[in-house]
């Protein structure tokens, strides 16, 4: 920790400056021609100091006899103060140094450095209190309880010019004495990434690698604050610890670096109002944050976390937090399917992850502390991706209601839901929104106009990002987030048509596939039946509403409905995705001028129940492989982009010369993985089959499952196979679809001999 003598002397005298501060002059002086190592003198004491990094008893008897003639000197000196000698070693004494000291019955002290630094701040006592109390947002999503002791999964960390860093790189900058904000999405895992590199320095100083500690303050519990000793502190007492003024004495001295996270978790007083109005108010929030960085000594790094959209650009955060240009500012990335397995791996799920799960450290930790990634589950009843985006937006709203907003859950849960839906006003669908209509749309649900709290709370609502400084608005940063949140409002028109008025009339854009099952596992949730469903559907067409009259026709279609008892004419609208199997009759919907991203024709579909497209564009049509290949009447006027090539189709698999068992793996590897992502019911990867086939399916899939490329879920009553992430499955799936004859993946050579 210190090398040389001489700087752990410096270090010493240091800190005894601190700890006697009337005695801020004193150090090093001469004494009948010898130098003692420190002397000071307060209002009532004379305290001298001999240390050494020396672990011999001879340098323990020198040292001491040394300290015993300068107590008795200073007895005549100045008889009306009490005298007291300090014999500090860097490391913990030995039983001989301590024999040494016992002679002189108590006027000389013997102790560690760590011991001596302690009388400034027991540093050890605060680390064992700190590590007990919650860190942000890390917290057992089930229970709330600040211990989810779950191990760290490193997280990539850039910088705004792309460098990556370790954790452990971080923390060596933080020793040097650089100043950091840490960025990213909401969930992204900030706070478990601040409290590793806590936990890190605290195993320094433990080990005596280090001379400082951490201090880390959750910011969400420093509403208001202005002063960083105010703050320290609350901070101290929240925590338990017995002596705040210490706390900030070590502060000041420099002792300790500095971790404040969750700057988006405070607000100031003042009126919400204007975009202006909500810069000024995000800035007067910023002032705690720039203080610390003003009176923290140079020596001291700090490291600033919070979401990284909640200013309207990277100079607005550095404005507000008056950081230097030349202070890097980092992100965190998300979790890559490599450290998404690890991370289920460390909660004992060593099956394969699926295609969907999102890579956001909180619904992964949401999933597991609810015991829905159990070993002894995972591979018979996973989570679909529509129930586990249904409840990561129950947890993130209840997470927002603890930031005393003055709002519950589902108030939260409904302005998000109600914000997704407006943005589907927009060319792609995650917006812009402008600050007044999130905030009018807050008046609309509420009541009320939001206060100053509320209002930054509006300004950092997870999921949305700034993209324009000038007039503060905001979108939606993920598309599958935005999908799963409008599909609430979608759910409460099937709820209630009549009394639910919904301006769809300007969508142009169904739902995505995720959007739809969030919709269409809470209707089911709801017990909705066909004839529900199909009047809220008859309520939209008649409203006019044309895309939300499709989303409702998918709903139906995803929970086994025919949709509509009389012809539909939907016009101009844009389809992502649109899957037509057989066994549901759809010959009333026709669809018309309108775009189709994908389009999959089941195998065996009966041409008479096919949806009309009358004047539609195709990007890609699967399952068929040509104009002449599509049901006739069915695709008037109709232009495509491309078909699926021919020897991929399933009726071109099934005539490949290779045992029956590889053919069904390949059509079940060509459900799963025609497009990233996507589940398929288990009797529609039999579909398309002879009975032959359809009798070794349940080998076949226990081999893909086996091998970790799909995980068997339950959708509400229908058995649903997700495929997974990692281990490169997609390409591997993929290669084998298009070299069939000579791939020689074990997954084929295995199917070979069932």
């Amino acid at each position: 920790m210190y090398s040389t003598s001489h700087e752990f002397e410096d270090e010493v005298r240091r800190i005894a400056r601190f700890l006697w501060p009337d005695a801020a002059f004193g150090g090093a002086e001469m004494n009948d021609g010898r130098e003692g190592d420190g002397t000071f003198e307060t209002e009532e004491y004379v305290h001298f100091i001999e240390c050494t990094t020396s672990k011999t008893k001879d340098k323990a008897i020198k040292d001491c006899e040394k300290l015993e003639k300068l107590l008795r000197k200073a007895g005549g000196r100045v008889p009306h103060k009490f005298a007291k000698g300090w014999f500090i070693t860097r490391d913990e004494p030995h039983a001989e140094q301590r024999e040494v000291v016992k002679k002189y019955h108590g006027k000389i002290v013997i102790c560690s450095f760590d011991q001596f630094r302690a009388q400034l701040v027991d540093a050890r006592s605060y680390l064992n209190l700190r590590f007990k109390a919650p860190f942000g947002s890390v917290r057992n999503p089930a229970t709330g309880s600040a211990e989810f002791a779950v191990e760290y999964v490193p997280l990539g960390i850039v910088d705004d010019r792309g460098t990556s860093y370790s954790v452990e790189e971080v923390i060596a900058r933080l020793d040097r004495g650089e100043r950091f904000v840490l960025t990213g999405d909401y969930g992204a895992g900030k706070s478990s990434t601040a409290r590793e590199i806590f936990s890190n320095r605290g195993k320094a100083l433990w080990q005596n690698r280090s001379a400082a500690f951490t201090l880390m303050l959750n910011l969400r519990e420093h509403h208001g604050q202005k002063d960083p000793v105010e703050a320290i502190e609350r901070h101290a007492r929240g925590i338990g610890f017995s002596s705040p003024s210490s706390l900030v004495r070590a502060w000041r001295a420099g002792f300790c670096h500095v971790i404040l996270d969750g700057f988006d978790e405070i607000a100031s007083a003042g009126w919400a109002g204007t975009t202006k109005r909500l810069r000024d108010l995000r800035y007067r929030s910023m002032e705690l944050l720039r203080e610390f960085i003003r009176q923290t000594p140079r020596s001291s790094g700090i490291l600033i976390t919070g979401r990284e959209h909640y200013f309207d650009s990277p100079q607005e955060l550095r404005v507000a937090l008056a950081l230097p240009e030349n202070h890097p500012s980092l992100k965190l990335q998300e979790f890559t399917p490599s450290q998404v397995r690890d991370f289920l791996a460390k909660l004992g799920w060593s099956d394969g992850v699926p295609a969907w799960l999102p890579t956001r450290p909180l619904l992964l930790a949401y999933l597991a502390s609810n015991e829905l990634l159990k070993p002894d589950t995972i591979g018979d009843v996973s989570v679909p991706p529509s129930r586990g985006w249904h409840e990561l937006l129950e947890r993130i709203s209840q997470r927002e209601s603890e930031i005393e907003a003055g709002l519950d859950p589902g108030t939260i849960r409904l302005l998000i839901e109600r914000l997704a839906t407006k943005a589907r006003g927009s060319l792609d669908g995650i917006g812009p929104l402008s600050s007044d209509v999130i905030r009018e749309t807050f008046i609309e649900l509420c009541g009320y106009a939001p206060d100053d709290r509320g209002a930054v709370l509006l300004q950092r609502l997870p999921g949305l990002g700034g993209v324009s400084a000038e007039d503060g608005s905001r979108v939606f940063i993920d598309q599958d987030y935005v999908e799963a949140a409008r599909a609430g409002d979608v759910f409460r028109f099937c709820d209630d048509p009549f009394g639910n008025a919904l301006d769809g009339q300007r969508w142009e854009s169904a739902m995505r596939p995720v959007g739809i099952g969030v919709a269409s596992y809470r209707c089911s949730l709801a017990g909705h039946s066909r004839g529900k469903l199909n009047a809220a559907l008859m309520a939209a067409y008649d409203g006019e509403m044309q895309a939300l009259c499709l989303d409702i026709a998918l709903v139906m279609t995803e929970n086994g409905y025919a949709p509509g008892d009389k012809p539909l004419y939907l016009k101009e609208l844009s389809c992502e995705s649109l899957v037509v199997e057989e066994g549901l009759n759809l010959s009333n919907l026709e669809l018309q001028d309108s775009i189709v991203g994908r389009l999959e024709l089941g195998v065996s579909l009966p041409p008479e129940t096919c949806p009309v497209f009358r004047r539609c564009h195709f990007g890609r049509i699967e399952g068929r492989t040509g104009m002449k290949d599509l049901p006739k009447d069915k695709f008037p006027d109709c232009t495509v982009d491309e078909f699926e090539l021919g020897n991929q189709t399933t009726n071109a698999i099934l005539n490949l010369p290779l045992p029956l068992t590889v053919k069904v793996l390949l059509t079940i590897l060509k459900k799963l993985f025609a497009q990233s992502g996507t589940g398929r019911k288990e009797s529609a990867l039999k579909r398309g089959l002879d009975a032959k086939g359809q009798s070794v399916v349940p080998s076949v899939l226990e081999l893909i499952r086996k091998h970790g490329f799909a995980v068997r879920t339950k959708m509400q009553d229908d058995v649903v196979w997700l495929p997974s992430k990692g281990d490169g499955c997609r390409a591997r799936a993929l290669s084998m679809l298009s070299g069939p004859m000579t791939s020689k993946d074990k997954l084929i050579e295995e199917a070979k001999d069932l």
